[in-house]
């Protein structure tokens, strides 16, 4: 060994120490080194890191930063969150209406998340929130989310409000993704909140007309209203659809404008159309109304015999409305077309009016005079604004429409929402017509008529016990076993009649008095 570093020291022997050393420091043996084996740093693959973006703001990265800093936001400080910030902020500018913008919670976390861990009182954990406590936003009208739905409206503050413009930032991969396909996570986040809608874009795509409509439409075209025809047909014709849900819940398509003698000529996958409409829908949910009522008041002490006579009435406005057509009841001629014509006009423009407007009216008198309870709980929601009602009636409505929609669409069944109506195949019509009935009846008791279909929950077995006398003839040529069967099927299907767990009201079942089930028969 000392010979052997001696003859190295002197020379004899090649040194072959420093030549590894060289071979370490070359490309050849650090591959991870090449260009081309780090495609994550190609321009290509990082434009936004390599060309910044041009976004529209009142704040840049900096100014944005400095502000968080100052009002003690450190958890929001990191770069990222500052970079979603301001992505959200560029939306927000771009999608002010009058110098105000409807946003909610979930649309904002589409650009950044919010903190899972923070102080209510110093540290927000919400973005929009964020921006609010730092003065960029003020809050002008909180979130709704009872009859109407809608989400908090925002607005600039003063310093803020006049002082847009243009910003250059770079991107990191993945909010540059975001950005990118803005569009496709706002369509999953409408499918996520509306469960129906992305069947019902593909069911409105196979849509069209008869050849005997176009004439009809060249006719429309030629007149006053033709704008609404226009996207109407843009829509047809070129599979351009849309849906849209209003703040009352209420779904809406281009189908929606189509004109009342267009629809007979409408195909839904080559096959002619019906339309399931709920007769007399919005006074189908009076009974719910009366019962959130008593319900409400049942938690007060003293008020025994006004929930026990309310449920009577209940139950007697449950009858008439599942007994027949109710705007002929009123009817002096229950047989003249034009009179029923003439009163269920008359009754739904009462049903939304003004107290004074109402109070003038004889027929209105008259209605009020039967059910009292119901008619002073209607004009106490109508004293301060007489669209309070139809607001709750609107959305009692479209989300038992929307519900049976949902239902059918589980089932293969094409059907497109019109107002209180559902559109669907002929072959389709009497499961459409029951899906809806079903929804009225789990939400108001009512046996409502849908499509001339009135829907029944009884079976054949129990609509008979229903009619069955036990008093009369019949009954005393039976046994008493035989009876007392009859009877048993006869309280089943009361209570089936009675039950009411409505799905439109948010919490726990409800079951009616049984002592107050035969009231209904």
């Amino acid at each position: 060994m000392i010979a052997e570093r001696t003859a190295i020291e002197a020379g004899a022997v090649p040194q072959t120490v420093p030549k590894i050393a060289s071979k370490t420091k070359g490309s050849e043996n650090r591959p991870q080194g090449n260009a081309r084996n780090r495609p994550h740093d190609d321009s290509k693959n990082r434009p936004d890191i390599i060309n910044p973006v041009c976004l529209i703001g009142v704040v840049d990265e900096d100014e944005l930063k400095a502000l968080l800093s100052a009002n003690r936001q450190t958890p929001w400080c990191s770069r990222v969150r500052v970079l979603g910030l301001l992505l959200l902020i560029d939306y927000i500018i771009r999608n002010l209406k009058v110098g105000r913008i409807s946003i909610s919670a979930d649309l904002a976390h589409q650009y950044v998340s919010k903190l899972r861990k923070g102080n209510s009182d110093t540290i927000p954990t919400e973005p929009l929130l964020l921006l609010c406590r730092v003065g960029i936003l003020k809050k002008v009208r909180p979130a709704v989310f009872a009859h109407i739905k809608t989400s908090a409206v925002y607005c600039f503050t003063d310093p803020y409000r006049k002082k847009q413009n243009t910003i250059h930032v770079s991107l990191p991969p993945k909010l540059a993704s975001k950005r990118k396909l803005a569009g496709q996570r706002c369509e999953n986040r409408l499918n996520r909140k509306y469960p129906f809608r992305e069947q019902l874009l593909t069911d409105l795509k196979s849509v069209s007309f008869l050849p005997s409509a176009r004439p009809i439409i060249a006719r429309g075209l030629a007149g006053k209203n033709s704008r609404n025809l226009c996207l109407l047909m843009a829509a047809i014709d070129n599979g351009k659809h849309s849906v849209h849900v209003s703040e009352r819940g209420q779904i809406t398509t281009r189908i929606g404008s189509c004109p009342r003698d267009l629809q007979l000529h409408l195909l839904l996958n080559g096959e002619p159309v019906v339309s399931c409409d709920i007769s007399n829908a919005h006074w189908n949910c009076l009974p719910l109304i009366l019962a959130k009522r008593l319900d409400f008041v049942s938690h007060s002490p003293g008020r025994h015999d006004y929930i026990k006579d309310g449920w009577r009435e209940h139950n007697r406005l449950v009858a008439l409305l599942s007994g027949g057509d109710f705007y002929r009841i009123w009817c002096a001629d229950p047989q003249d077309e034009k009179e029923r014509a003439g009163k269920k006009a008359i009754l739904n423009i009462l049903l939304n009016s003004k107290n004074e407007v109402c109070e003038s009216n004889v027929l209105y008198r008259k209605i009020r005079a039967q059910f009292p309870i119901t008619f002073r709980i209607i004009e106490d929601i109508k004293c301060k604004d007489h669209r309070d009602l139809s607001k709750q009636l609107h959305r009692f409505t479209a989300v038992a429409v929307a519900g049976a929609l949902l239902e059918v669409q589980r089932e293969g069944i094409a059907a497109i929402p019109h107002v209180d109506a559902l559109i669907c195949q002929e072959k389709s019509r009497s499961r459409v017509c029951e899906a809806l009935g079903e929804q009225i009846f789990k939400a108001t008791g009512v046996c409502s008529a849908v499509g001339n279909t009135r829907y029944s929950p009884l079976t054949e077995i129990e609509e008979q016990a229903l009619a069955f006398d036990e008093i009369g003839p019949a009954g005393k040529s039976m046994s008493y076993d035989e009876w007392e069967a009859v009877r048993l099927v006869k309280r089943v299907a009361s209570l089936k009649l009675m039950r009411r767990c409505p799905p439109l009201v948010e919490g726990t079942c409800t079951f009616l008095n049984v002592s107050t089930a035969g009231e209904i028969l």
